[in-house]
């Protein structure tokens, strides 16, 4: 049996580390947390926003509202992705309710979680909590978790991420199943 994959110890420290050095004005440091969570942030922040340029907009005042706010991180609440897509996500919603409605042209909040599983938000929230089932994500080759996330999480339907990984429907699909195949296998062994 092999042994379920773990975030390494480092890893977290790095984060808090980074985190810290924010919360002491070291704008590097924020620097180097984009660098390693911006992709994520955005992913998420596409799914919630009508458009890439409002999440890309999103991105930036998250980010600079984790620059202003390093200081009130708590390690003992939960981990440094965790408390940074809370963040993105109620930018989001500010963004939402102050610019987003300006524009006619876009979408209301409401028809994003319908195009979505009505489930979609429970399961980022779970999955952001759940260290299980993130480092068995992370383990998936590049590939398959991109599948798993825009489908599963970010509510995607198949012939949409073909589109949006510009590789053909048969092999989203063959990399949805080989990644469902390897989160039981993986999940399994953990219990």
């Amino acid at each position: 049996m092999s042994q379920p994959h773990l975030v390494p110890v480092a890893e977290i420290d790095l984060d808090r580390d980074l985190i810290a050095r924010c919360a002491a004005g070291d704008a590097d440091a924020l620097g180097l947390l984009y660098d390693r969570y911006g992709r994520v942030v955005f992913g998420v922040l596409h799914a919630l926003l009508p458009s890439p340029e409002a999440a890309e907009e999103v991105v930036q005042d998250a980010f600079h509202s984790v620059w202003r706010r390093a200081r009130d991180y708590d390690a003992a609440k939960g981990s440094v992705r965790t408390w940074l897509l809370a963040i993105a996500r109620n930018a989001a919603i500010d963004w939402r309710r102050t610019r987003g409605k300006r524009s006619e042209r876009e979408r209301p909040l409401e028809e994003v979680s319908e195009r979505a599983d009505p489930a979609a938000d429970d399961l980022v929230e779970r999955a952001v909590r759940s260290e299980r089932v993130r480092d068995a994500l992370a383990a998936l080759p590049p590939e398959q978790r991109e599948v798993v996330v825009l489908s599963y999480y970010l509510g995607y339907t198949q012939e949409e991420i073909a589109q949006r990984t510009h590789a053909p429907v048969g092999t989203v699909k063959g990399r949805a199943r080989l990644a469902m195949l390897k989160l039981r296998q993986t999940l399994a062994e953990e219990r």
